[in-house]
């Protein structure tokens, strides 16, 4: 029985609740050290993912505060702007014109892309092939290559892109130089020979070298190289080959009159001639086929022949004339039916051709709906291009001489001795008249693309040409790829590749 008792007493004395007194906050504990070390690896998590994405974002200011340096570099590449710059005319390493430095610098640091000591330092130009020898390079300790010498000239971002305060980008400087063939390293060439190191250029669809036949025209391919730098210590390098936009205009003929029920009142002159033979011209010598003199649209035979019987008709009233409008067809009066560009096969085509040149134009738009007469800046080729839009009538006379691409919505008149050079587009009311004694050395297109009242035309209307009188011995239309070459020359600059290089 006591044996009992005692057994009873420990199982008691077992179940005892004060015995397990403390083991709550022993759970507690753990309970809480538990929800610290997770909230301590959330605040870790946190952190690092601000600061990758503050990394990131620094990363991404750098970047594209490069890229804002090429795109204001590209910019002032455009002529006829007040920030234009002096860009280089002589290949990398040539001397102080092979290399254009445009410094950006911030709160008066110094930034010197030529001097090895400095923190912005160019240590990418070594990296690339020179045809000169007026850039020295030289290993540091780090093994970096950096360089040095009078190989450059220099000058500051514009305060039109890059404000001297406030909001000021973070790029440091953008290296402008010609392009080199191979000067970026094998693969970098364009003729098949990595040895090659002449100047690269632009044909309006590739690049390719003077050299070569199909080097025309041959527009400078500029490399710009530019680097950013941001307070919090990022560094960006971007590199980009741009060349200026061309129309790459394939004249169909000398006179081209586009368009159903076309008609042309030809000169009684000794004269005047309408000639697509290549006359070279505007810097350049002859070298491209001929076109036919007076063209109408493909499978027009009505405008053809009614197109002749009115030369014809003018002709025969002073005999022997027919042989001034010659040209590829081998026929007097040399009229012949011609494949129109895409631009030019409708009215929509022709009036968004003529909407994009109206958005490139190098001076204001004139608008004259009672007429203009005279240009106050008709330019020049091959120094001068201009792009001139006369939304209305024009009348040029006495002996101005422009050149470009002069665009006429409404009537346009010569009178004089005027002359231009490049492309005329008679595009709108479609009617151009001349008397005789002007020159136009390129090529000359009518179309007729608005009613009587303004309105748009569904299909081409009629486009009429008329010359007035007689003329001088230079008077008249002659075909010139050269002058087309230079005067179809736009102000923007395109960019044919684009790259990021490691710093």
């Amino acid at each position: 029985m006591d044996q009992q008792n005692k057994m009873s007493s420990r199982v008691a004395s077992s179940l005892n609740p004060s015995q397990e007194r403390g083991v709550a906050l022993v759970a507690v504990m753990l309970t809480l050290l538990l929800i610290t070390a997770i909230a301590a690896g959330i605040i870790i998590m946190a952190n690092t993912e601000t600061n990758m994405s503050s990394n990131f974002k620094d990363e991404q200011r750098a970047y594209f505060s490069a890229k804002g340096g090429i795109e204001e570099v590209r910019d002032r590449l455009r002529a006829g702007n007040s920030y234009t710059v002096t860009y280089p005319t002589t290949l990398p390493g040539n001397g102080t014109t092979g290399v254009l430095y445009v410094l950006n610098p911030l709160n008066g640091e110094t930034v010197a892309p030529w001097n090895s000591s400095n923190q912005y330092v160019d240590d990418e130009i070594c990296n690339e092939n020179l045809s000169g020898s007026s850039v020295t390079c030289t290993a540091n300790s780090t093994g970096k290559t950096l360089p040095s010498g009078s190989y450059y000239a220099s000058t500051t971002a514009n305060s039109t892109f890059a404000p001297t305060s406030g909001a000021v980008l973070d790029w440091k400087w953008v290296r402008v130089t010609l392009k080199q063939n191979n000067s970026f390293g094998a693969g970098y060439y364009v003729n098949g020979s990595s040895a090659n190191t002449s100047q690269v250029y632009w044909n309006g669809n590739s690049e390719c070298l003077t050299s070569s036949a199909a080097c025309t025209p041959a527009l400078p391919v500029y490399v710009m190289t530019a680097l950013a730098v941001t307070p919090g210590g990022s560094r960006r390098m971007v590199q980009m080959e741009a060349a200026q936009d061309t129309l790459n205009f394939a004249a169909p003929s000398a006179l081209t009159l586009d368009g159903s029920g076309d008609t042309f009142t030809g000169a009684n002159s000794n004269n005047y001639q309408v000639s697509g033979n290549d006359v070279g011209g505007c810097g350049s010598g002859a070298t491209s086929a001929s076109v036919p003199a007076v063209g109408v649209p493909a499978g027009d035979t009505s405008d053809k022949t009614s197109v002749i019987t009115q030369i014809d008709t003018t002709v025969n009233n002073n005999t022997g004339k027919e042989s001034n409008y010659y040209g590829s067809g081998g026929t007097t009066p040399d009229v012949e039916t011609v494949s129109m560009p895409s631009e030019m096969t409708s009215v929509q085509a022709l009036q968004q051709y003529v909407s994009q040149l109206k958005n490139d134009v190098t001076q204001p738009v004139l608008n004259c709906p009672s007429g203009c007469t005279g240009l106050s800046n008709p330019g020049s080729l091959p120094s001068n291009p201009q792009i001139i839009y006369v939304n209305g009538d024009l009348t040029v006379s006495g002996s101005t001489v422009g050149g470009g691409i002069l665009i006429v919505t409404g009537n346009l008149t010569f009178k004089g001795t005027a002359e231009w050079d490049g492309l005329v587009l008679v595009v709108g009311k479609g009617n151009f008249q001349m008397d005789g004694t002007n020159t136009f050395k390129g090529a000359v297109v009518v179309a007729d693309t608005l009613n009587s009242s303004g309105g748009t035309l569904t299909v081409l209307g009629g486009a009429h040409g008329v010359v007035a009188g007689g003329g001088n011995s230079n008077g008249g239309i002659f075909y010139s790829a050269s002058c087309l070459n230079s005067g179809t020359k736009l102000t923007t600059y395109h960019s044919v590749s684009y790259r990021e290089l490691i710093e």
